[in-house]
């Protein structure tokens, strides 16, 4: 764990050199809040709500005066530059250092940064009812050796990610959307480049920036969902409880700098529809219950019999803003080794725990998947369930710096009988502008 050990050192560092004495209290908040948090249906990790959540006052637990007083000049600024013109933007650079404990690999270490530009211009009825605004975002994915995270899994036979988006892609670009509130704040719509997992089964829990990093804990994986895409959603509320959307997106969308269009036309589609309620519009990431319906085409590049079809219930209850219990059960009729998802069954059960007088969180998930049935006849996949479980625990240390320990142990690796569990540790580090 010696890159893991290094990387706490440097904090500790830090932490002496900046922090001021020890304090649990909650300090009340001078600091105007910039961005707004009204993007339709988007997940917590999407572009715009992101974009919110970094700017929304922070209560770390060690206060840094140095650097916080640093960032609030910027803060300022960024706020009346909102006022004025509606851009509203944000910088943030999130590193993550992993490595195998057990089983002893080839290579037990990974690691990798990601710098991110996200920005959302309101050009369309900002401070009414239908706003509408373009929104982007632009990565730069590096890795610190010859592994990223991403791809630390497969040393030991796993073939999710035990820090989903953690690679070594370089230049990305990532959402170049419009986003459009319609129907007086009943409605939205979105179109353009995007992720459709940031607008179909979205519970209140789920950012690799922020929460879980194993890609099992944040998407669910019996869904053959592409990546940034060319498409279109629209969702609105039937009333103040219950809600519909659905999408459309290439089936071919990947997470690189290409922008190709629709490379077969209208051919290769991927499809959504959900059906929801919560007890009120403010509670939908906190207290929810939908279904999630999708299908995609067969695509020319995963070769025949790559359609497939599922369906997908989550669930999340909140309590008194400190517990969430969470959970989702897919399905999907995975009946091909050419199939993308990886799971044809998946259960997901877990909590969070949220701190009232400080930023921190704490969270505990547990996945268990069955892997689809073609790869596991063909003896690609040498076991055919893996249960993955994580933890991890965020420490605000800062009004823009975050530091955050996870483990995960998993049981029966897919594609390594010999091996029969592994445990990794990681460490992530956030700081925001």
């Amino acid at each position: 764990m010696k890159n893991i050990s290094k990387l706490f050192q440097v904090g500790a560092v830090a932490i002496a050199l900046l922090a001021s004495p020890y304090s649990l209290a909650k300090e009340e908040s001078t600091k105007e809040k910039p961005y707004d948090a009204d993007e339709g249906f988007g997940a917590p990790g999407e572009s715009g709500h992101q974009l919110e959540e970094d700017n929304k006052d922070k209560y770390p637990l060690i206060r840094m005066p140095i650097l916080d007083q640093a960032t609030e000049d910027l803060r300022a600024w960024k706020s009346q530059l909102y006022k004025d013109t509606g851009f509203q933007f944000g910088i943030a650079y999130t590193s993550m250092m992993q490595e195998t404990i057990e089983p002893d690999t080839n290579t037990n270490t990974a690691g990798s940064g990601i710098l991110r530009f996200t920005g959302k211009w309101e050009l369309v009825d900002r401070g009414g009812k239908n706003p509408g605004a373009f929104v982007f975002s632009l990565d730069h994915r590096h890795d610190y050796g010859d592994t990223a995270p991403a791809s630390l899994g497969g040393e030991f036979g796993y073939l999710s990610q035990t820090a989903m988006l953690f690679n070594d892609s370089k230049d990305i670009i990532g959402d170049v959307k419009w986003t459009q509130t319609l129907f007086d704040g009943n409605g939205g719509m979105v179109i353009g480049r995007y992720d459709p997992n940031d607008y179909h089964n979205v519970l209140g829990y789920a950012s690799p920036w922020t929460g879980f990093s194993n890609l099992d804990n944040l998407i669910n994986m019996t869904i053959a969902a592409p990546d940034w895409s060319w498409g279109v959603g629209i969702g609105g509320w039937l009333n103040d409880s219950y809600y519909a959307l659905g999408g459309v997106n290439d089936a071919n969308g990947v997470s690189t700098d290409d922008l190709e269009f629709f490379e077969e036309g209208a051919d290769e589609l991927y499809k959504y529809a959900e059906f929801g309620w919560s007890p009120t519009r403010d509670e939908r990431y906190f207290k929810n219950f939908h279904v999630t319906l999708w299908q995609v085409d067969e695509r020319k590049v995963k070769g025949e019999d790559s359609d497939s079809y599922g369906v997908v219930f989550g669930f999340n209850w909140t309590w008194n803003m400190e517990w969430m219990i969470f959970s989702q059960l897919g399905f999907s009729d995975a009946d091909s080794a050419n199939d993308v998802q990886l799971y044809e069954q998946e259960v997901n059960v877990g909590f969070i725990k949220y701190f009232e007088d400080r930023s921190d969180l704490f969270g505990l998930a547990i996945n268990h998947g069955k892997i689809i049935e073609p790869l596991y006849d063909v003896g690609f996949a040498t076991n055919e369930y893996t249960t993955t479980i994580e933890t991890f625990y965020r420490f605000q240390l800062a009004e823009t710096v975050q530091i955050t320990p996870n483990f995960q142990y998993i049981i029966d690796p897919h594609t390594n009988a010999e091996d029969d569990s592994a445990f990794v540790a990681s460490v992530r580090f956030r700081i925001t502008l």
